[in-house]
């Protein structure tokens, strides 16, 4: 990634010793991302600006996201993820189609004053009977409360912002069987969501999302005045919030370079375990997307500081392990 010599100063791992663990794992993925393009790169650089303070810079990387990223849904173009400043992170638009996996938080749903209620009783009616919410025909009171929530929960969701998402094959394919499991815990490590549950150590409420990439093609084609050139693209250290828990993945030949979450809970350094990620083409749900309801109620086991590092350290091992890759990264002392 092409940096501007101060921000490339600052990205030093020598700078960055002296900011704390989770400034200086933050900071190395700035070095290591080979699929920001020079464009996109330049362009960050200047927006950023002549930063002196890596809290400076966290600050300033925070607000290009809400110019060039996280857009508001009105805004007449495209997150920059999908744009053509982005294109060597992109893609393949022929991706067969398959089905997506995304994990969605809905505390802020069911504490909004102005969506609490319907949120309320769409939690309570369905809860307690899942299978309900994977039925193509309920009855008429039930499908008329399902439709209102997700007018409601669509209607909240306004920025138009890259949505994180992996593939069910990853998770054996079968939505069914997955739900059988702790799929709230197995889900929120295998895709390494640090962040939940909250610092409050209350219950997190969570949906299960799938949703196929034919949906996310037919979202972008739909979106005809908003510059977006891909429905794909591999997350980008320009995409996200800084953070210890994301690490690029090495650049590779073909429209299929995905990147691969750190998983919480696996101290695997096997690259056929990594969990491939991907961002997709904001789409607006549908009641059939929502697949299950759960909570995730327990922390994972990244909380420290040096487990998080360590943990970094084993997921670059193993991106060095995969093809043409030994000289990726660098695994951190």
């Amino acid at each position: 990634m092409l940096l501007s010599h101060q921000l490339q100063s600052l990205a030093s791992d020598a700078a960055s010793l002296s900011a704390g663990t989770a400034i200086r794992c933050a900071t190395a993925n700035h070095r290591w991302d080979d699929a920001v393009s020079d464009e996109r790169a330049s362009e960050y650089s200047v927006y950023v600006g002549d930063v002196t303070t890596h809290t400076d810079w966290k600050a300033e990387h925070k607000s290009y996201l809400g110019s060039f990223v996280h857009v508001p849904l009105d805004l007449p173009r495209s997150a920059e993820t999908f744009m053509a400043v982005n294109s060597r992170a992109h893609l393949s638009e022929q991706l067969d189609n398959t089905y997506l996996l995304r994990l969605e938080s809905l505390g802020f749903l069911l504490d909004h004053p102005l969506v609490a209620g319907i949120s309320t009783t769409f939690w309570q009616r369905f809860f307690n009977s899942q299978k309900d919410l994977r039925k193509n025909t309920l009855s008429d009171s039930d499908e008329a409360l399902r439709i209102e929530f997700m007018a409601q929960w669509n209607a909240q969701r306004t920025q138009a912002r890259p949505l994180f998402a992996t593939f069910l094959n990853d998770f054996g394919g079968d939505l069914a069987g997955l739900i059988k499991k702790d799929w709230p815990h197995l889900l929120r490590d295998r895709l390494g969501l640090t962040h939940w549950p909250s610092s409050s150590n209350q219950a997190l409420p969570v949906a299960l999302m799938c949703y196929t990439l034919d949906d996310v093609r037919q979202a972008r084609s739909m979106a005809t005045k908003k510059g977006a050139v891909a429905s794909f693209t591999r997350p980008t250290v320009l995409d996200a919030e800084m953070s210890a828990a994301f690490i690029p993945a090495p650049l590779q030949p073909g429209g299929e370079s995905y990147g691969y979450t750190l998983d919480l809970a696996n101290h695997s350094t096997v690259p056929e375990s990594f969990t491939p990620e991907l961002l997709t083409f904001p789409i607006e749900y549908q009641p059939r997307h929502i697949k299950a309801l759960g909570f995730i109620s327990s922390s994972h086991a990244l909380l420290e500081d040096e487990a998080i590092f360590e943990a970094r350290n084993r997921h670059v091992r193993g991106l060095q392990k995969l093809s043409g890759c030994d000289r990726f990264g660098e695994v951190l002392a």
